[in-house]
């Protein structure tokens, strides 16, 4: 976690240092990828801070629901994955206290929508939340979790490999990493943990 607070820090210098140039100098494209990158940061840091009392702070990650899509299309297989991330009103609280002030930090919990279409034809369309992965990581991570994120990986052998992580906040190493393979021709599921080391 710490490596990604010195990396953000450096990003938003270096970000700052650009934004001094003049906007004739940037060509469409290097917008675009700065614009991106401001994004990705943005959704990294606490976007509202409420001070309750003199001794609470209160913080959102994110303030506003909102929705994040990826779609992948693979032309040779005319197959086609939209993977959805949904906000929830649901939260993932962490509280602790420092120099004397209560902070409350609420994490959005999210859901992942996905739909897999082969042609005009409709191979799976649900909805996956935290809850679904009670068996494989555990109802004590999934009480103090959120479902972080959900991915394509690839396609092998009629199975599509999706990559999924449901984690503590706040840079504890207990998650929950996995892989989800859809087989195309059953429609059925097969969850593996990830034995990633970096994970």
């Amino acid at each position: 976690m710490k490596v990604k607070i010195i990396i953000l820090v450096l990003t938003l210098g270096f970000i700052s240092c650009k934004s001094e140039r003049k906007p004739e100098n940037i060509n469409s494209n290097s917008k675009k990828n700065l614009n991106t990158e401001i994004k990705v940061i943005q959704e990294e840091k606490p976007v509202e801070q409420k001070q309750a009392t003199n001794d609470t702070i209160e913080r959102f990650f994110p303030l506003e629901k909102e929705t994040i899509k990826k779609d992948t299309l693979i032309e040779n297989l005319d197959i086609r994955i939209s993977i959805a991330q949904n906000s929830l009103d649901s939260y993932v609280i962490n509280e602790f206290d420092s120099d004397g002030v209560k902070n409350i930090h609420k994490y959005r919990d999210f859901e992942h929508h996905l739909t897999i279409k082969k042609g005009t034809k409709v191979l799976i369309d649900t909805i996956f939340k935290k809850e679904k992965f009670v068996q494989n990581a555990g109802q004590q991570l999934i009480d103090i979790s959120r479902f972080h994120g959900y991915w394509f990986n690839k396609i092998k052998n009629e199975q599509i490999e999706l990559f999924g992580v449901i984690s503590k906040p706040e840079g504890d190493d207990w998650t929950f990493a996995f892989q989800h393979f859809f087989d195309i021709n059953t429609g059925k599921f097969e969850i593996k943990e990830s034995v990633d080391e970096e994970m």
